[in-house]
């Protein structure tokens, strides 16, 4: 019988495992291929994501501020063009699908900024492998991070007990700071979706539709859920003996 064995792994997990045997399969085969100048390109990528997803907020922020002008019976002239909110057929559902469908998008670009933080940790801890030196600080001189995250932690360098190690005090006082913000960001997309939903409920025509527009944004804040879910939950994988043996044989040539 073929020997196995599980783990339960997350989405970001996933990804450092998958890059991890890539750059081992690249030792392997005595290449350079993923190298200081993949680093860059994946750390400028990410910058990218990062530039998109500001402006998705954006449009999120503008989009919600329409919607509930609309909703509230505002009349605001559009520059330019002399039309009113009121007067452009349709205005409060198209406001309502593009603040849902931002919504959905922000989810998708989070979740793909953090698997390009993942893939560029190990990218970075391969690079720097012969100087055994923290490999986010290479990252971090390339790309823009929030290196309180990394500092808060009891060891902030991977696989290496720290020297200086913080009282419980300052341990809790740092989880409250994580904590804290991340439960504001939360709320705020919560705050978001709820706005979206209540707006549609109160302020639709109840005819076809409105209920067409009504359904459409709960499918979409729906889909952002599981975006969402995509970021914490794990599931079981099986790790085939068989498939590394057969790794080692052929040296990597699969």
């Amino acid at each position: 019988m073929t020997e196995r064995y599980t783990e339960k792994l997350s989405l970001y997990g996933r990804a450092s495992i998958f890059t991890a045997d890539e750059l081992r399969r690249q030792k392997r085969l005595n290449l350079n291929v993923v190298n200081e100048s993949v680093l860059e390109g994946l750390v400028n990528q990410k910058e990218k994501q990062e530039a998109q997803q500001n402006n998705i907020i954006r449009s999120l922020v503008i989009s919600l501020f329409f919607a509930f002008v609309s909703w509230n019976g505002g009349n605001i002239r559009i520059p330019g063009t002399g039309a009113s909110i009121s007067e452009i057929p349709a205005f409060l559902e198209i406001s309502l699908i593009t603040a849902a469908f931002s919504v959905l998008m922000i989810t998708y670009s989070f979740l793909s900024i953090q698997l390009y933080g993942a893939v560029i940790t190990e990218v970075a801890r391969a690079v720097v492998a012969k100087s055994k030196l923290d490999p986010d600080i290479f990252a971090a001189a390339r790309s823009q991070n929030w290196l309180f995250v990394k500092y808060f932690k009891y060891a902030p360098v991977d696989g290496r007990l720290p020297v200086y190690k913080i009282s419980k005090i300052g341990k809790y006082f740092y989880d409250a700071l994580i904590a804290s913000f991340s439960l504001i960001v939360l709320g705020l997309w919560v705050l978001a979706i709820s706005s979206i939903l209540f707006i549609a409920h109160t302020g639709l025509s109840n005819d076809a539709a409105g209920w067409a527009v009504y359904i459409t944004c709960g499918v979409i804040i729906a889909a952002s859920f599981i975006s969402m879910a995509a970021n914490i939950v794990e599931f079981t994988h099986e790790v085939d003996f068989a498939v590394l043996e057969k790794i080692d044989t052929d040296r990597g040539d699969l």
